[in-house]
């Protein structure tokens, strides 16, 4: 899309812009503050740490989309306004235009009167003669 234009479904965006929310973070990522349990068997104690791991690589997941769903819910209805605020300015620019155009026809159309006005003679159109239509001209000789 370049720069001088501007495309977009306002309405849609600003819907959306509403509906997106992230995620509630699941409550099984604050066991992420726990010490790992360090009792029982070995194997035990490597899926306690694997768990730690994997919580916080989740919860960096989960706050990075989260992060995102907000920023784009953001840009998305500072969007929906930015192509208002453009529909607004060019209904105003268009109006302007339509006024300006307007105006050169009405001074057009002046300008014309006056100059048919100006080239008719007084006279012009109107019989000179004041004969009825049953009348007979008088013969010549």
């Amino acid at each position: 899309m370049p720069g001088t234009e501007i495309n977009g479904n306002i309405t849609a965006m600003s819907a959306v812009s509403q509906q997106l929310s992230a995620p509630e973070m699941p409550p099984s990522l604050a066991r992420l503050g726990t010490m790992p349990s360090l009792a029982g068997l070995f194997e035990g104690i490597a899926m306690s740490v694997l768990d730690k791991a994997a919580t916080a690589s989740m919860t960096a997941f989960m706050g990075k989309v989260t992060e995102d769903i907000a920023t784009f819910s953001g840009k998305t209805r500072t969007a929906a306004i930015t192509y208002s605020a453009a529909d607004v300015a060019s209904a105003l620019e268009l109006a302007g235009k339509a006024t300006k155009i307007i105006k050169q026809g009405v001074d057009f159309v002046k300008q014309s009167a006056a100059t048919q006005s100006a080239a008719t003679p007084s006279g012009e159109g109107k019989s000179s003669t004041t004969e009825s239509a049953g009348e007979v001209p008088p013969a010549s000789v």
